[in-house]
C-alpha cells in the first residue's frame, strides 16, 4: 500500500537559515491610492553576489536565493502559522511513498510551464538528477544524494552509467525515485532540486546560467537584466503556474555589502526589509516606527574550517589548541552584540531525529569542545606538544597561519581581528588575515588554497546528517580535496555515516552520529563557533514575506499594500 502525502500538512519546526538578505521598498502610494493600485515592486538585496544561475554548479547561499526566485524545485517549503514549515506543491503537484519508505512517486500537471511556454515534465527532473550523478559534470550538490538514491554512488564514484540510477519516468508526468533506505527527510531534500531542461542545457553548455539570455526559467520570476556586481532585475514570469496568484510585478535584487548602508536606507524609507543584529541600529529602526520585527533562532552553524594539508594544521593537537583557544563568547558579544548562541558541537540543538531532539537523545554528550577544554586546560601547552610531534621548533612565535575571511564588510573585519587577537594572545602564534569577498573565499576553499577559513552552512534538511555528510572525504561538499582530511579518522567517519544510513532505531542512530561528531569536532577538523539570531525588520507596507528553513520564500504571498 502507498501512503499519499498531503503536501499542506507536512509540518516541522522552523530553524531559519541565517542570512544577510535585505529588501528594499517599492514606491510609496499616494494618499488616495488603493491597495489594488499599489506599485508591486520590491527592491531586495544581498551582501554577496550571485555567481550564476546554473543550479547544477552554482549553489552558494546568494545563488540559492536567486534559484528560489527564477526556478521551481520539485517541492517547495514555506513558513506557516506558528513558525512552522510546510511542504507545498511546486514542480510536482503531489507525491506518494511506498509502504517500505523506499520509493517516492511524484505526479505532475501540464499547467507547469517553462518561460518559453513548453510544459515542465517529470523528465526534466530526471535529467537533472542524472546530470548530478555524472562525475564529469562535477555537480556541487551531488553529495546530497550520495548514499540516498539507488545507484547514485556507483555512478558518481565507480564508473557506472548515470542513466542507471534509481530515477525513472513511467510517463512524462510521473517521476519515480528509488532510495537505498527510507529517509524521512527526503521531501525536504528535494525542496532544493531545481531542474534544467536537456535541450537548452546541451545547447548552451558551460554558458548556461551566466546571462539572462542563456538561462531558462520556471519559477516566479525571469531575469530582465543582470550586472553581477551591482544588481539583478527580475520581472514576474507570466508563464509561472501560479502567476495569477502573484501580486509582485518586479523584484530588483541588489548587491549591498555593508549592513550600515542597508539599515540607513531602510530608515530613510528606501528599503522594505532589512536584517540587523546591531542593537544600536535596531533602536533607530524602531524609532522610525514604520516596520514590524521578526526574530527566529538561526539553524545554520558557523565554524572555522582547517586545511589539514597545511604544515602545522596536519597535526591534531595544533588544531585542537586553536579550537579551544577561540574566544566564542567574545565573538558573540563583540561581533554579534549578544544576538548569537555559542556552539561546541557541529549539530545545532534545533536538529531532530524523527520527532526527537538529537541533543536530548545523546544526553548533551555532543558538547565536544567543552570536553576538549576540560581535558586540555592549557591550549598553548597542547600546541607545543603538537609542534614537537611534527619535529618543529617548540617556539610558538615561529608559527604563522593564515586566516581567510568570509567577506570584506565591517562584521567580517571584526571577526578576523578578534580571532587574530585571541589566537595570538592565547597561543603565541602569528595569524595573518586574508580579507576577501565571499565568492573568492569559496573559490579558495574549493581549490584547497587556504590555511583556516570562516565557513558556515544552512542545512538542506533538519537532521544531523544534513551537517555531518558535508565532511565525507569523498562526496561531501567539504571533501578531502578541500580540507585535506584523508586518513584513518576520515575513513572511520565515513564508515559511521554509511552505518547511519542503514539504522532505523532513533537512539542507535543518535549514538552513531555522536561518534561521528567526536571525530569531526574532537579532532578539530572544524571548530564550531556560533548560531546567529535572525532579526528582520519588514516595512509595514510589505505583506506575506517569510523565509523558510532552506531560505525559500513563497513569492506568491508577497505583496505591497
Amino acid at each position: 500500500m502507498k501512503i499519499k502525502k498531503k503536501l499542506l500538512s507536512c509540518l516541522f519546526v522552523i530553524t531559519l537559515v541565517s542570512s544577510s538578505i535585505v529588501g528594499c521598498s517599492s514606491t510609496e502610494k499616494t494618499e488616495g491610492e488603493s491597495k489594488s493600485t499599489a506599485e508591486q515592486v520590491l527592491n531586495y538585496s544581498s551582501s554577496s553576489v550571485v555567481v550564476g544561475l546554473n543550479p547544477i554548479l552554482n549553489t552558494t547561499a546568494p545563488d540559492n536565493r536567486a534559484h528560489n526566485m527564477v526556478s521551481e524545485p520539485l517541492l517547495r517549503d514555506r513558513t506557516a502559522e506558528g513558525n512552522k514549515n510546510e511542504i507545498i506543491p511546486a514542480g510536482a503537484s503531489e507525491y506518494t511513498v511506498s509502504e517500505d519508505g523506499k520509493t517516492y512517486t511524484f505526479k505532475f500537471k501540464d499547467d507547469r510551464k517553462w518561460s518559453d511556454g513548453k510544459t515542465i515534465t517529470a523528465k526534466d527532473y530526471e535529467y537533472t538528477l542524472k546530470l548530478m550523478a555524472d562525475p564529469k559534470v562535477a555537480a556541487t550538490n551531488a553529495w546530497l544524494y550520495e548514499g540516498t538514491i539507488e545507484g547514485f554512488n556507483d555512478a558518481l564514484y565507480n564508473g557506472a552509467d548515470p542513466n542507471a540510477i534509481g530515477v525513472s519516468c513511467p510517463d512524462d508526468m510521473t517521476l519515480e525515485i528509488k532510495l537505498i533506505n527510507p529517509a524521512s527527510y527526503f521531501p525536504e531534500l528535494v525542496c532544493s532540486l531545481y531542474p534544467v531542461r536537456q535541450d537548452k542545457y546541451e545547447e548552451w553548455g558551460s554558458s548556461y546560467g551566466t546571462t539572462p539570455e542563456k538561462t531558462l526559467y520556471c519559477g516566479p520570476f525571469v531575469v530582465e537584466s543582470w550586472n553581477q556586481n551591482t544588481e539583478m532585475v527580475l520581472a514576474k514570469n507570466e508563464n509561472y503556474w501560479k502567476a495569477d496568484e502573484m501580486k509582485l510585478e518586479k523584484l530588483n535584487y541588489k548587491v549591498i555589502q555593508e549592513e550600515a548602508t542597508a539599515v540607513q536606507a531602510f530608515i530613510n524609507k528606501e528599503l522594505d526589509i532589512v536584517y540587523t543584529l546591531d542593537p544600536n541600529w535596531s533602536k533607530q529602526i524602531e524609532a522610525a516606527d514604520n516596520s514590524v520585527n521578526q526574530e527566529v533562532p538561526g539553524g545554520a552553524p558557523d565554524f572555522i574550517m582547517f586545511n589539514t594539508k597545511n604544515e602545522y594544521l596536519q597535526n591534531t593537537k595544533i588544531r585542537q589548541a586553536l579550537s579551544i583557544a577561540m574566544d566564542r563568547e567574545g565573538l558573540k558579544e563583540t561581533v554579534w552584540d549578544g544576538n548569537a548562541k555559542t556552539i561546541v558541537s557541529a549539530i545545532p540543538d534545533t536538529m531532530n531525529i524523527g520527532d526527537k531532539s538529537y541533543t536530548e537523545l545523546v544526553g548533551g554528550k555532543n558538547y565536544i569542545v567543552d570536553q576538549l577544554k576540560k581535558d586540555n586546560p592549557d591550549p598553548k601547552a597542547l600546541l607545543i606538544e603538537g609542534l614537537k610531534e611534527l619535529g618543529k621548533s617548540s617556539d610558538p612565535s615561529q608559527v604563522t597561519i593564515r586566516y581567510a575571511s568570509r567577506g570584506t564588510n565591517e562584521r567580517s573585519k571584526k571577526i578576523a581581528e578578534l580571532l587574530k587577537q585571541t589566537w595570538e594572545e592565547a597561543l603565541g602564534i602569528k595569524v595573518e588575515i586574508d580579507m576577501m569577498e565571499w565568492n573568492i573565499m569559496w573559490e579558495k576553499i574549493d581549490a584547497g588554497d587556504y590555511d583556516m577559513a570562516s565557513a558556515g552552512w544552512g542545512p538542506y534538511y533538519n537532521e544531523p546528517s544534513g551537517i555531518l555528510s558535508l565532511f565525507d572525504s569523498e562526496s561531501g561538499n567539504f571533501n578531502a580535496e578541500k580540507t585535506g582530511w584523508n586518513n584513518e579518522d576520515s575513513k572511520k567517519f565515513k564508515e559511521l555515516l554509511e552505518e547511519a544510513k542503514n539504522e532505523t532505531d532513533e537512539q542507535k542512530l543518535a549514538d552513531i552520529y555522536l561518534e561521528a561528531e567526536k571525530i569531526l569536532v574532537g579532532t578539530a577538523i572544524i571548530a564550531p563557533q556560533y548560531l546567529t539570531m535572525d532579526s528582520a525588520y519588514i516595512n509595514k507596507k510589505v505583506d506575506g514575506y517569510h523565509v523558510s528553513t532552506t531560505g525559500q520564500t513563497d513569492w506568491t504571498e508577497v505583496s505591497v499594500k
